[in-house]
């Protein structure tokens, strides 16, 4: 899961077989930067750790805990929304935070349980 990069940064760990820790998400699409709405940011991100998750053999649905950052504490609403439609009923713990983001509105970092079997 990680990159030869020279950049310190992957976009997820797997420990002890159990655990995706996945690193910080924004909202990019084919490399570039999802503009516009929160909701379709949230959406972006969501879609880049699912697609993370995928790899390590785990989804959505195993999440357990999500760090989120956002640039507007404004778009809260709008953004659970969009959370909590990607997590149904079961949302994982989480904290949200306001925070100064570069040219784009929401980072979320996240970890996993694996399913065994």
């Amino acid at each position: 899961m990680g990159t030869a990069d020279t950049r310190p940064y992957v976009p997820a760990v797997i420990a002890d077989g159990t655990f995706v820790f996945v690193s910080g998400q924004i909202p990019t699409r084919d490399g570039e930067i999802v503009k516009g709405p929160i909701g379709e940011q949230t959406r972006a991100v969501l879609d880049n750790i699912a697609s993370i998750l995928d790899s390590a053999g785990a989804s959505l649905d195993d999440v357990v805990r999500c760090g989120v950052f956002l640039g507007d504490l404004r778009d809260l609403s709008d953004f659970n929304t969009v959370y909590v439609g990607a997590f149904g009923s079961r949302v994982p713990a989480r904290t949200a935070v306001g925070a100064v983001l570069p040219g784009y509105g929401v980072e979320i970092d996240c970890i996993a349980v694996i399913p065994r079997g």
